[in-house]
């Protein structure tokens, strides 16, 4: 069990959002454009002026993930997704992190508007494969209807990061902390549910 348990600690990791400005980015240089206020939202707000550190590292979470997956490959080739998506995240997520520090005005502008959403996309996505791909190890036929909540209650937990992840683009932070604990919350009944049947695990692993 302790390749889940790596597993799990990395979700809570990439799950868990507690943004702390440190370095500072070489200042921005503004250009001309027909829309300031938009401007302002990325620079200001999403971009920021310094890099953000995650009290729980999304880096550290990224980095377990890809480690539990690779490990799991090995009994279960189905976790070989789960470790191509964490790696091209890996990827999207120190991009967005860095980008700052060579690219300014316009660039560092839509570079910002627009990696904020890749980034956001793959992290959902592939905290919901992983999930999915270990509730796939649970399936059996007395299991099949406890199993189907459990991916429904994912699915909860996909779409609430998704909305957080829109609430804290437009600068909606009460909102962004309501959703992003709904989607702690769900993350939190899945892994209960699984632990449940964490029996299956292993039995799904051999079958795989």
């Amino acid at each position: 069990m302790r390749k889940y348990y790596v597993l799990f600690t990395a979700l809570v990791l990439l799950i868990i959002d507690v943004r702390i400005p440190t370095i500072v980015y070489p200042a921005y240089e503004a250009f001309r454009t027909e829309a300031p206020v938009t401007v302002s939202l990325i620079i200001d707000h999403v971009v920021g002026h310094r890099l953000r550190v995650d009290v729980c590292s999304d880096l550290l979470g990224y980095l377990m993930l890809l480690v539990a997956a690779a490990w799991l490959s090995m009994e279960d080739r189905r976790f070989r997704k789960c470790f191509l998506w964490g790696a091209v995240s890996t990827a999207a997520y120190v991009y967005w992190q860095i980008m700052p520090f060579y690219l300014n005005g316009g660039l560092r502008f839509r570079a910002g508007y627009v990696f904020y959403f890749v980034a956001a996309l793959l992290k959902i996505v592939t905290i919901f494969l992983t999930m999915y791909t270990v509730s796939g190890q649970l399936e059996s036929t007395s299991n099949h209807s406890y199993n189907n909540v459990t991916v429904i209650l994912m699915m909860v937990c996909a779409g609430s990061g998704a909305v957080a992840a829109l609430m804290w683009f437009f600068d909606l932070i009460a909102v962004f902390c309501v959703y992003s604990v709904v989607q702690l919350v769900t993350f939190g009944v899945v892994a209960w549910r699984i632990w449940n049947d964490r029996n299956l695990l292993t039995e799904g692993a051999r079958n795989a």
